[in-house]
């Protein structure tokens, strides 16, 4: 349903083109500043239109690449940052892992502890 639309706006706008040509066929001089030329306005005036949008699309393919550069750069930087995070996560994990163990470490040497000591209080 979009694209019909959009070949209804095209149909439009050729139509109105073309009757605005038919309408301005009378002869213009141009100044080039070296010479001049005559060519019918609506010639002068399409050709403004075409080197208009020449200009506009390259403006704005230029600030799209540019767009671009910068999505790369910013994704690369953030694939960094997200190895870094992993990296220091996997660092504190491995040495909390290690905390844990020697915790669990002293409390088994202090229950054992805890176990001789009630087995030397119950022989006496």
């Amino acid at each position: 349903m979009k694209n019909q639309w959009r070949l209804v706006l095209v149909l439009l706008l050729a139509l109105v083109i073309v009757i605005f040509a038919v309408l301005n066929v009378a002869p213009v001089t141009v100044q080039f500043g070296f010479g001049s030329a005559k060519w019918p306005l609506i010639i002068v005036i399409i050709v403004s239109l075409l080197l208009g949008a020449v200009v506009t699309v390259l403006v704005s393919t230029m600030s799209a690449l540019g767009l671009r550069r910068q999505v790369k750069a910013l994704t690369a930087e953030k694939k960094q940052q997200d190895t870094a995070i992993d990296q220091a996560v996997a660092a504190a994990t491995a040495k909390l892992n290690t905390q844990l163990a020697e915790k669990e470490d002293q409390i088994n040497a202090l229950q054992q502890k805890t176990a001789a000591n009630s087995a030397t209080a119950s022989k006496k």
